[in-house]
């Protein structure tokens, strides 16, 4: 019990912050790539997770030198940090400057669909009715999503390139369903979760710095412009909700932190409507509706994991 609170309640307090946390993260990035560039606002957010969680990694676990990593666990964060910090990252940023936050978000929140079947294919586990059901909402969700904005989008978008921007969310959702595969492995070797995701943050900083050292587009990376403000809120809010999540899940139960989470959509939505401008992020009807199945069926496919 801490500050008076039951493990439970503590819990819901932390679910509930994780969530607002991730929702700001959205919003701090369709405002700052309206005219930034989604190259700084990845490297400005992961530079912010590794700051912030270095530091909290020492304090906490001042002889983290000393066997509280396996070489399985640092490879397994790190490929955790490579799908997921970087790879599914770069993705959604981009989906949120080409589609809005408010119609991303949803889709993402498709990444249990992808864990799933990854655990019904690779590790046997069965598909029961929830599962189904969840999927069914999912996948009817995210299609209406996308025809949404199909139907929204501008009269000289080709097909192609819409395809194209639809296919950055879905491939940053199934990017982000992979990433659990990798982090059980590494909390499975004794590595508890803060360090892990450290591990995974300065995993993701290199892998990015190494891209843009590759094709040569380093010397590019500006931080003098108005977003970068908005991309230190976004790695900040990023880095609170990670923090938050896994507090969560050490004092209360599953059942009670995931519905939680997967509220960050409709989150986005609403803080969307309140706060940014129509002709930035147009949220309709439909986009509510559709994020509101997707949450409940994410929400049912995660319980009934």
């Amino acid at each position: 019990m801490i500050f008076g609170l039951s493990d439970p309640i503590l819990g819901i307090i932390l679910a509930t912050i994780s969530a607002f946390a991730w929702a700001i993260q959205y919003l701090c990035i369709r405002v700052g790539t309206d005219d930034g560039r989604v190259l700084d606002a990845v490297l400005v957010t992961i530079v912010c997770n590794v700051v912030i969680l270095v530091p909290l990694v020492v304090f906490f676990y001042p002889n983290w030198y000393a066997g509280l990593f396996t070489p399985v666990s640092i490879a397994s964060f790190a490929a955790a940090g490579l799908a997921g910090t970087l790879l599914a990252r770069l993705l959604m940023y981009k989906s949120i400057e080409a589609i809005g936050a408010s119609r991303t978000s949803p889709i993402i929140s498709a990444n249990v669909f992808f864990a799933t079947v990854l655990a019904v294919v690779f590790l046997d586990e069965a598909l029961t009715a929830l599962h189904f059901a969840g999927i069914v909402c999912i996948v009817g969700g995210v299609a209406v999503i996308s025809w949404e904005t199909a139907s929204a989008s501008e009269p000289d978008q080709s097909l192609r390139e819409l395809g194209l921007s639809l296919l950055l969310p879905v491939t940053a959702a199934a990017l982000v369903g992979i990433e659990p595969i990798f982090v059980s492995l590494g909390l499975a070797e004794g590595t508890p979760a803060i360090p892990g995701v450290t591990v995974m943050a300065i995993a993701g900083g290199i892998g990015f710095v190494g891209y843009l050292a590759w094709y040569q587009v380093l010397s590019q990376v500006s931080l003098r412009s108005g977003s970068t403000g908005w991309y230190v809120g976004a790695g900040v809010s990023s880095t609170v909700g990670l923090v938050a999540y896994f507090a969560a899940l050490e004092v209360a139960p599953v059942v009670v932190v995931v519905p939680i989470l997967q509220t960050t959509p409709l989150l986005v939505v609403v803080l969307s409507a309140l706060f940014l401008p129509s002709q930035l992020e147009r949220v309709t009807a439909t986009v509510v509706t559709a994020a509101s199945v997707v949450v409940i069926g994410a929400a049912l496919v995660s319980l009934s994991g």
